[in-house]
C-alpha cells in the first residue's frame, strides 16, 4: 500500500480532507496515492499536513529510477 495513503487513513482523513490541509487538489492526492510523480513542493505540503518529517521523505516517495537513454552514434562522414 502507498505510504501516503496509509498515513492519511491512519489519521482518519479522506483524500479531500488531506488535500484541504495540504493546500493541494484532491486530484493531486489521488494521483500521488496512485504512485504518480509530483513536485517537491507537493511532497513537502503533503508530508507537513500529515506531520511526517521531511528527512524521511524517501520512505513515502521512493526515488524514481533513472532511465538510461541509448547512446547516439556519431554521424558518419562520407
Amino acid at each position: 500500500m502507498n505510504r501516503i495513503r496509509a498515513a492519511r487513513q491512519a489519521v482518519g482523513w479522506t483524500q479531500t480532507e488531506l488535500a484541504d490541509k495540504a493546500g493541494v487538489s484532491p486530484r493531486t492526492v489521488h494521483a500521488v496515492e496512485k504512485g504518480r510523480p509530483c513536485r517537491q513542493s507537493t511532497k513537502r505540503r503533503l508530508l507537513a499536513a500529515l506531520g511526517v518529517p521531511w528527512d524521511v521523505r524517501e520512505d513515502y516517495f521512493p526515488r524514481a529510477h533513472s532511465v538510461r537513454r541509448p547512446a547516439i552514434a556519431p554521424a558518419r562522414s562520407a
